[in-house]
């Protein structure tokens, strides 16, 4: 299948919080339009996630590079914000006003605008300028809901603080032609702001690099059935609930690897010492491109979230490279994921309790070799639903 967009070739400006060599998906979207001929300028800052430390090569500067034919205008970020929750929105507020100055000058070159929206929607200011003077078209691809993201810190959900919120949201849709979701829960959830607006649910896929699978540096040798969790270690993924659990299992014949950072890592390991649970094993962070090769070598792919409404309205970028991998999927959690999994299924659910969790796991640990092999047969069938050509096929769509 094509992937062009129809016409000539388009000068795309593509507004990002997080841009390589952080692992977010929009590097393979901006090099897959530079593939197909397109001049990408992308705008974001210095890059720092998820360790929150500068990586190797970039100083916190202001920053102009070509990356795989992506040219990248980067300014700096505020450090340690994760941290402090002061600093993480400090951080927001200057990565707010330094991008309104940045991709409004860059706007100026441009046919298109396309923002990757993953954190504070306040990171899509800028179309609202480029929408009345430039007058082009703006596509956002988000990977959040706003208001609901706010509600779920605390803040309050009535009064002059949520009244303004709330029109800043539609302010904001407002400004944008289309809005592109990565799960079909906020197509609901975004409905009172985005009215007379296109809004379509495009998901996510793996990207090429993830796809390369080059191999692990190492064998994961434990004997047992395995289980693998991959990606960001914070607060949102209820690790410390699943740690609990296997270290109730520590006499059982399971292991628990966790592959990833993030900053909670350190209070997690420090947790599964604790309660002295050696079947519980941190590999620390790989290159993408190694991911799947990890996967391969478990039994099971873990994808817990925690028992928020909000949260399980999400689907992560880790469902997508849990289906390539093939592997069948341990869903601790409830909403959008768990939906999935049921529904077509390619592995188990529980809840984000200790109690089902061990359950569960003493389920699969009775399964025989042809329920695996069904959820093995019906991972392939997914899969292809989130195949990545079919997918930017839809952004370019909507891009047009």
């Amino acid at each position: 299948m094509s992937t062009e967009m129809s016409g000539k070739n388009k000068r795309i400006l593509l507004i990002t919080e997080r841009y390589a060599p952080e692992p977010f998906l929009v590097t393979d979207l901006a090099e897959a339009w530079v593939k197909q001929g397109h001049a990408v300028t992308v705008v974001t800052q210095i890059p720092s996630y998820p360790g929150d430390k500068i990586y190797k090569g970039y100083k916190n500067k202001n920053f102009r590079e070509t990356l795989n034919g992506v040219y990248v205008v980067r300014f700096p970020t505020v450090m340690g914000y994760s941290r402090s929750l002061f600093r993480k929105i400090l951080n927001y507020l200057f990565f707010m006003i330094r991008e309104l100055w940045f991709a409004f000058r860059e706007s100026r070159h441009a046919d298109a605008v396309f923002v990757y929206h993953t954190g504070p929607l306040t990171q899509a200011l800028a179309v609202i300028p480029i929408k009345v003077i430039r007058k082009i078209p703006v596509t956002i691809w988000t990977q959040d809901v706003w208001p609901d993201a706010v509600f779920a810190y605390g803040f309050p959900q009535r009064g002059a603080f949520a009244v303004l919120l709330k029109q800043f949201v539609k302010a904001i849709y407002q400004f944008c032609d289309t809005i592109l979701v990565t799960s079909p829960g906020f197509l609901e959830r975004l409905k009172p702001y985005t009215k007379g607006k296109t809004v379509a649910f495009v998901p996510q896929w793996v990207p090429d690099e993830v796809l390369k699978c080059e191999p692990a540096p190492f064998v994961l040798d434990d004997k047992g059935i395995r289980f693998i969790f991959t990606g960001n270690i914070g607060s949102m993924q209820a690790l410390d609930v699943v740690i609990k659990a296997f270290a109730e299992l520590k006499t059982e014949n399971v292991v628990l690897y966790i592959l990833g950072d993030g900053n909670k890592r350190k209070d997690f390991e420090a947790l599964a010492e604790t309660l002295c649970a050696l079947n519980v094993k941190f590999l620390g962070s790989v290159p993408q491109r190694q991911v799947l090769s990890f996967i391969r070598q478990c039994d099971f792919s873990v994808l817990s979230l925690s028992p928020n409404k909000l949260i399980g309205l999400t689907i992560p970028a880790k469902f997508q490279t849990y289906l390539a991998a093939g592997k069948p999927i341990f869903s601790i959690t409830s909403g959008e994921v768990a939906k999935f999994v049921e529904e077509y299924n390619i592995g188990i659910t529980c809840n984000v309790d200790p109690s089902e969790i061990i359950k569960t796991v003493k389920t699969i640990l009775h399964l025989e070799k042809k329920d695996i092999q069904v959820f093995i047969d019906n991972l392939r069938k997914v899969a292809s639903e989130f195949d990545r050509l079919k997918c930017l096929q839809k952004i370019n769509n909507y891009l047009q």
